[in-house]
């Protein structure tokens, strides 16, 4: 059975990463002479994507690396398994080393070249139940560095929605990371966080622990001229007939936002497939968009309830929507700012400029506007 010819829903394959080799390139290199980074971007623009790769490349150049997700952590003690086993996996090769280590005979049947590989790490087979949490995190907290300085290695370890660590463990894991990354040699990270009002206020708020710890990266956007050649290779490897401007259609349907670009395409190859048809033409296109439509609606239905709890944001959503101006007489400007400040912190509007403002998904403000009709 063959992949689907666009990708959806997850990191993506390093030959689906669009138009973003140069910045690719640059955080590899800045990763490699142990600088720290921060990426800050709403979700689904292809922040984790990026970061596996460039993951991936510097594996490839000899470096440790280790990539944990707040996301996906139940508490304190689950975190600092979790990074213990994405940083002992570099010298073991196993994906759940702590895990072999809680099954006696499963560790003893491994052999002794198996313990001959933790043993400087002071890791007892007994190691993770005899630790309170405390005591669990300040060791995988350590253990980055530990594993630079005796094995001689760059490591590279990426925290993936990294302003959900406080929830995860507690309020001072980031005075506690911050005391445990800054004396270690040979280590740099990575932070990807999707709320950037967060990440910001984090890395750049001065009495904050991680202040200026990283240097904090814009995500470059993605041209027409990266994913015109990119449509155009996908559609022809199924022997489909393209043409350049049809396929501009489909990138200012989409806006160029990463996910829901690959999403029309997908939708508008799934028309052509099912209609017998191999040429792309504006007509198909439409189509698609219309199916990509109707399938994020009940998301969109979903952002829409959800930012409209508070007061004037449906109205100001409409009026950003529509292009007019979102201050208007007998409203005090103080409640419309608090409503644009919340669709800014939450990446669905960005300011570009004094008073101006673009929506981070383009079908996401044409479908505020089919519901406003």
């Amino acid at each position: 059975m063959t992949k689907g010819l666009f990708p959806l829903g997850g990191p993506v394959a390093k030959e689906d990463l669009v138009g973003r080799e140069q910045f690719i390139v640059s955080l590899v290199n800045r990763l490699s002479e142990g600088q720290s980074v921060m990426l800050a971007g709403p979700r689904r623009i292809g922040k984790t994507s990026l970061a596996h790769e460039v993951l991936r490349r510097m594996k490839n150049k000899g470096a440790y690396t280790a990539a944990v997700d707040f996301f996906r952590f139940s508490g304190k003690r689950d975190f600092a398994a979790s990074l213990i086993d994405a940083c002992l996996e570099n010298r073991t090769g196993i994906n759940k080393t702590l895990n072999v280590l809680r099954d006696r005979a499963k560790a003893m049947a491994g052999g002794a070249q198996f313990a001959i590989k933790l043993k400087d790490l002071e890791i007892s087979f007994g190691f993770p139940d005899k630790k309170s949490d405390d005591e669990l995190l300040d060791y995988a907290l350590k253990l980055p560095g530990i594993l630079a300085d005796r094995d001689e290695k760059v490591m590279v370890v990426m925290f993936d929605e990294f302003q959900e660590a406080s929830r995860v463990t507690d309020p001072e894991i980031f005075k506690r990371m911050r005391a445990h990354f800054q004396t270690q040699k040979g280590v740099a990270y990575l932070f990807l966080g999707s709320k950037e009002g967060m990440m910001q206020t984090l890395f750049g708020g001065r009495k904050e622990a991680f202040y200026r710890f990283a240097i904090m990266l814009p995500i470059p956007i993605i041209a027409e001229d990266d994913w015109i050649p990119y449509i155009t290779q996908k559609f022809a490897s199924r022997n489909i007939q393209t043409d350049a401007e049809v396929v501009k259609e489909i990138i200012q349907f989409s806006g160029g936002h990463p996910q829901d670009t690959m999403f029309l395409c997908s939708e508008v190859y799934y028309t052509l497939l099912e209609t017998g048809n191999n040429v792309l033409t504006r007509d198909y296109v439409r189509l698609g968009y219309n199916r990509a439509m109707l399938a994020l609606a009940p998301i969109f239905d979903e952002m829409l309830d959800d930012l409209s709890t508070r007061p004037q944001v449906r109205r100001v959503l409409y009026q950003l929507a529509a292009g007019e101006n979102v201050y208007q007489e007998g409203i005090h400007p103080n409640k419309i700012k608090r409503a644009v400040d919340h669709l800014i912190s939450r990446a669905v509007i960005e300011k570009t400029a004094r008073g101006s403002y673009v929506f981070v998904e383009p079908m996401f403000q044409q479908y505020i506007l089919q519901q406003f009709q």
